[in-house]
């Protein structure tokens, strides 16, 4: 399989249903609700061993969220759970050199050929945390990979172990265009740049800030910072919002809030606030809901425990603060 392996941040897209085939692999009940394991295609290559299929499923559900780009909408604008993680949506954009550029979100679904049954869970692994796919290919940085990065190695196994839980899916997802497989690679994270909570270590929530901070990295800070010119996120306005997305086929273009604890962003919010304001899926200021692209519901905030939220909010909120904004997202 060429194209590329796609996990963004982002809205949910449309793609056709077709029925599984005969060679679908066949799961086997683990016991777990939902959940069930499926034989690869490369048994020989099992390298994911540390972690859990339940950590695995909760990072892709609410921390990654994978379903925000790889499970397609129905019309109503709901996840189709038919379809869950078997791709796509497709994303336009206007590259430096004035090409328009199509990304479609790839199929992670544990089919063969179409989904990710052939791939090694090396072969996973490397496009999740280096950006490269299973062909060699560079990785479009549309999906977070640099951030990614940071993941402990037993968080990417439990990934790993999880997408090898999810059913075989047979949708067709487009190639690319024009990029195609000619993606040009893209640096990774530096998370010595990635700042840390303005807290003493004797503070009493230093420990929740960090723990909030990896959190965030993973699942905030793609979409909540401005990028440079090579496509990774400008750390000199980390959290502080302002990345335009007028690329989500289908969507008005909206740009993200500041979610530092400047008077651009969260203000004088308190830990409170923002958990509430995470839980709701709505504004800290004014109690509005968030821009359509902000991942809610079954993929993202409402499965998150409360632990998480608050930790992630006690980062935020002790975040150095960058002046940038304000931004409001415009709705169809």
């Amino acid at each position: 399989m060429s194209r590329s392996f796609l996990v963004a941040a982002l809205a949910l897209g449309v793609a056709c249903h077709q029925s599984a085939p005969s060679d679908t692999p066949t799961p086997t009940d683990t016991g777990l609700t939902g959940t069930t394991v499926i034989d690869t295609g490369h048994p020989g290559d099992v390298t994911a061993t540390r972690g859990t299929v339940q950590r695995g499923q909760y990072l892709v559900d609410h921390v990654l969220n994978c379903g925000a780009c790889h499970t397609p909408t129905g019309t109503d604008g709901a996840p189709d759970m038919s379809l869950y993680l078997a791709g796509s949506r497709s994303y336009d954009f206007t590259d430096v050199d004035g090409t328009i550029v199509t990304v479609n979100a790839e199929n992670l679904t544990n089919h063969d050929p179409e989904g990710l049954y052939n791939w090694s869970d090396e072969q996973i692994r490397t496009a999740l945390v280096e950006g490269i796919d299973d062909e060699h290919v560079a990785i479009y940085p549309i999906m977070p990979f640099p951030e990614y990065s940071l993941l402990t190695v037993e968080d990417q196994d439990s990934i790993i172990q999880y997408l090898r839980t999810v059913q075989g899916n047979p949708n067709v997802v487009a190639a690319d265009f024009p990029y195609g497989d000619q993606n040009p690679p893209v640096a990774l994270a530096d998370d010595t740049a990635i700042p840390h909570a303005t807290l003493p270590t004797s503070d009493p929530d230093y420990a929740a800030a960090e723990r909030g901070r990896y959190l965030a990295v993973t699942g905030c800070l793609y979409c909540h910072t401005e990028e440079l010119s090579s496509g990774v996120p400008d750390m000199s306005k980390a959290f502080g919002g302002g990345k335009v997305y007028t690329f989500i086929r289908g969507s008005a273009p909206n740009t993200s809030t500041n979610i530092t604890p400047d008077p651009t962003g969260l203000g004088d919010a308190t830990v409170e606030d923002i958990v509430a304001a995470l839980k709701t899926d709505t504004s800290v200021a004014t109690g509005a809901p968030l821009c359509s692209t902000h991942p809610g519901g079954f993929d993202r905030i409402d499965g998150m425990t409360d632990d998480d939220l608050h930790d992630i909010a006690v980062y935020l909120h002790a975040l150095p603060p960058v002046s940038n904004g304000p931004f409001t997202c415009e709705t169809p």
